[in-house]
């Protein structure tokens, strides 16, 4: 699978989040899923939304840029809570000016 770290202004960036069990099994936390999105000058754009769940522990979040959307290096983060456990993964993608 192709992982795209640079996008344009005035697309569309697809985050992917895959949740596994303990056992290594893709699973649904019995929770939420949730992401948070912050632009490089550290103001959230997203924060705290629910994403969409796919299939089985593979959920969605689709975050339409534009053309005054903030270029540079944007950071995110993903958390599942399951019961009281809750687990985080972080990343990040370079948004540049449109054509």
């Amino acid at each position: 699978m192709e992982v795209v770290l640079e996008f344009i202004q005035n697309a569309t960036v697809w985050v992917r989040a895959y949740i596994y069990d303990s056992d290594g099994n893709l699973a649904d936390p019995t929770t939420s899923t949730k992401l948070t999105l912050t632009d490089p000058d550290g103001t959230k754009q997203v924060d705290d939304a629910a994403m969409t769940p796919d299939e089985t522990g593979v959920y969605s979040y689709y975050y339409n840029t534009d053309s005054d959307s903030v270029k540079g290096w944007w950071s995110g983060e993903v958390w599942a809570t399951d019961g009281t456990k809750k687990s985080t993964d972080s990343f990040s993608f370079k948004l540049k000016a449109g054509l």
